[in-house]
């Protein structure tokens, strides 16, 4: 049975080596005490061994966490990070070790595991191997320093990665940073442009873009109609059309696609909710508002539609003023919308040569960043 194995034989090939040449051990030791951050999770059940390897590798400058059993180890990895993890490959059987190994890869990829193993065999080696171990290291009397030094090479080799991915992932960050604040100054220009043209008392640019707002209004009597020309003239940057039927919305909106619409709910020939979402299949854009008048001493409500959904936005409709005060608000919303698009353009424009820079970097450090996961 693998766990009545020569127990002093393997304890002793590493003690008495050290022991023995305690000067040369010392020495060379001091050599890769750079290493001091890592952290290194040590499994094996004979104790003597796992002392012998815990000293060897403290003395290198690790911080060593020695476990004997795989509860304990299991446990540490579960809680823990550490560079590297060195399991021998009879504890607490062979079947085990392998199991070990698979789970720690599983549960930390970047972690190196260093597999220890009295028995050379193919057998053995291809099933750490196969298991995802990084090394497989022969227990013997001339192993000590050759283990010292793949574990601290395993360890460096994992900071380096970690250090790596790091300084990518604040270089990748830096580079959406720059673009966000060069956004910032483009945004900030246009809407300084505007504040100036509006000091003149001229209209913003944004709004000039924008043009006269197309406000479709569906409705079978023509008293809420009137009062808004009233207080929507041409001047105020608006151009309203009406239709008194859900027939001749659809007919005006398939020439001339509004830019927003006004539908009343109760149509003599649909309802307003179908009129709107037969717009909107055509114009995704286009902002639809549904109305209930107010009759008989009960109030009215308008509503919002938004991807097929109603979001109620006066629950108390009671005058026109309502609804012209709702659709100042919606003006405001697409002068915003026109302002935004007006400073990306600006941005595509005067850092073309920047964003297209940006953009191959950026594709340069996820091809780096995904190519060892």
């Amino acid at each position: 049975m693998p766990g009545h194995r020569a127990l002093w034989s393997r304890a002793d090939s590493f003690l008495t080596f050290a022991s023995r040449y305690p000067t040369f051990i010392d020495v060379s030791l001091q050599e890769d005490k750079t290493s001091s951050a890592q952290e290194v999770l040590v499994l094996d059940a004979e104790i003597a061994v796992l002392k012998a390897v815990e000293n060897v590798l403290l003395e290198a400058g690790l911080s060593v966490t020695a476990v004997a059993t795989l509860a304990h180890a299991r446990d540490q990895v579960l809680n823990r990070f550490f560079s590297v993890v060195l399991c021998d490959m009879d504890t607490p059987s062979l079947e085990g070790a392998v199991e070990f190994i698979r789970f720690v890869r599983d549960r930390s990829p970047l972690t190196a595991v260093i597999a220890m193993s009295r028995r050379t065999s193919f057998d053995v080696v291809a099933s750490a191997f196969r298991a995802g171990a990084t090394d497989v290291i022969p227990e013997n009397k001339h192993s000590v320093i050759p283990l010292r030094e793949r574990v601290c090479q395993a360890a460096r080799d994992v900071q380096t990665t970690i250090s790596r991915d790091q300084l990518m992932s604040e270089l990748a960050d830096a580079n959406d940073e720059l673009i966000r604040k060069l956004m910032e100054l483009s945004g900030r220009a246009t809407e300084l442009e505007d504040k100036l043209l509006a000091r003149d008392g001229e209209p913003s640019s944004s709004a000039s873009r924008l043009g006269a707002i197309h406000l479709l209004v569906v409705d079978d009597r023509t008293d809420l109609v009137e009062a808004l020309e009233k207080a929507l003239p041409d001047e105020q940057g608006w151009r309203l059309q009406h239709a008194m039927s859900g027939g001749e919305a659809l007919d005006i909106a398939s020439q001339t696609p509004p830019q927003v619409v006004v539908a009343k709910e109760a149509l003599p020939d649909l309802t307003g909710s179908m009129v709107v979402k037969t717009i909107k299949a055509t114009a995704p854009g286009v902002v639809a508002l549904l109305f209930a008048p107010p009759s008989d001493g009960r109030v009215g409500e308008i509503k919002l539609m938004d991807q097929s959904r109603l979001h109620t936005l006066i629950p108390r409709f009671s005058t026109p003023d309502d609804l012209v005060a709702q659709l100042s608000e919606v003006r405001s919303a697409l002068v915003r919308k026109a302002r935004e698009r007006r400073y990306v353009k600006i941005f595509q424009t005067q850092y073309l040569e920047i964003l297209q820079r940006c953009h191959r970097l950026r594709k340069q450090i996820d091809a780096l960043t995904n190519k060892d996961k």
